[in-house]
């Protein structure tokens, strides 16, 4: 896997999924959810993620975001923990994808990238996500091997 610049992980049992899609899936929902209650546009949801969280995930995981981001993970939970509860009480149940919030997603995306624009738009995330990986595994020793 590595020889195809692949990074194996250990699962420990059996679970419907990958854990990749597992945890792309809860990003998934939360995002449908805030569009769908009219928090936030398709557009605005894609900023968080490529402005926020895909500049902070992209070199590092959500535990050593965590780790780092205080002195230390019980530091983090002290400080964090509460909100982090209550935030995710909120989150209500995960969308049918259907119904007027699967109307308005679609409509929103269809005139973000109207469907004549994909093969371009994928092209360009291709050769973006290129680009990283080379920069990723151009840096000086902090690829991840754990």
């Amino acid at each position: 896997m590595e020889e195809v610049g692949q990074v194996p992980v250990t699962l420990r049992r059996e679970l419907p999924g990958f854990a990749l899609n597992r945890m792309q899936y809860a990003l998934i929902n939360e995002s449908w959810r805030l569009v769908q209650n009219g928090l936030l546009s398709c557009a605005d949801v894609d900023k968080v993620m490529w402005a926020g969280m895909g500049m902070r995930y992209a070199f590092i995981g959500p535990f050593e975001v965590m780790h780092l981001n205080a002195e230390g993970m019980a530091s983090y939970l002290e400080r964090y923990s509460k909100t982090i509860q209550n935030v995710s009480a909120d989150f209500g149940p995960n969308p049918t994808f259907d119904g007027e919030g699967y109307k308005q997603i679609i409509k929103e995306m269809d005139e973000l990238i109207p469907l004549d624009q994909l093969e371009e738009r994928r092209k360009a995330r291709d050769a973006r996500m290129a680009a990283l990986a080379k920069l990723k595994h151009d840096m000086d020793g902090h690829e991840k091997t754990d």
